[in-house]
């Protein structure tokens, strides 16, 4: 089985991505709705959680684990990495960069969690890959959230809060980072309102999945392909209607 753990709804636009990719593939998701939302959480309080939650995965069994979370990624995939290098975690954070890196933007727009924002990590990740500054604007988007946890589906509430948002970017921005895998299931009122590029991680991150089995064969044979899913929350269990949108 293929392991993913998130905070909240944000793995549904991963699954989403991964099954064009690996249609056969068993897959766990481990939601962490009880203490959702990380985005207003502290560094030690966002760490302390992936770090319990990752190695409750390990302990059950995972062998590899997608972290589709980008809060989580920012206060923890770095050290968790140091400290257990054989238990393999992939984040989603770096493959958004590396496109960025690729594209060579001058100007960018980031909209995620406040946490994520705060920690600054993905222009002090940019400067470790290339050495190099760029202008990253940072917009934290929390109420984005809230709506999609809450099932939002009312398009003139979900547009006018996109808007808002947008309208706090300089309008000479290349391309628009959506650094919080929540973000995408609203992606279509992102290209509705803004007509350059937008980077979903969760793309980036299942794109380069791709490469890294080619790498780790023995990896890929390990995971069983039935297309199963099992689906594991730590509170309330939610309805996930909009699974099938």
């Amino acid at each position: 089985m293929l392991w993913i753990f998130d905070s909240g709804y944000g793995w549904l636009q991963t699954l989403r991505y991964l099954k064009n990719f690996f249609s056969d593939f068993d897959y766990i998701f481990y939601a962490d709705n009880k203490n959702v939302p990380y985005g207003n959480k502290t560094a030690e309080q966002i760490k302390d959680l992936t770090f319990e939650w990752l190695n409750y995965l390990f302990d059950n069994g995972a062998k590899l684990v997608i972290l589709a979370c980008n809060t989580a990624s920012a206060y923890a995939i770095k050290e968790w990495q140091k400290l257990y290098p054989d238990k393999k975690v992939l984040s989603i954070m770096i493959p958004a960069i590396e496109k960025i890196i690729e594209k060579w933007y001058k100007k960018v727009g980031i909209i995620a969690t406040l946490a994520t924002v705060l920690s600054n990590i993905y222009e002090r990740k940019y400067f470790e890959l290339t050495w190099k500054n760029i202008d990253f604007y940072q917009v934290p988007a929390n109420n984005l959230v809230k709506l999609i946890e809450n099932e939002e589906q009312n398009e003139e509430i979900i547009n006018e809060v996109i808007i808002a948002y947008l309208e706090q970017f300089p309008k000479d921005i290349e391309a628009l980072v959506l650094w919080c895998t929540h973000f995408p299931i609203y992606k279509k009122y992102f290209e509705k309102h803004f007509n350059k590029t937008i980077i979903d991680p969760s793309y980036e991150s299942v794109d380069k999945l791709v490469e890294y089995f080619r790498k780790h064969q023995d990896i890929y044979n390990a995971i069983s392909k039935n297309w199963k899913i099992d689906i594991i929350e730590t509170g309330e269990k939610w309805k996930y209607k909009i699974l099938d949108k």
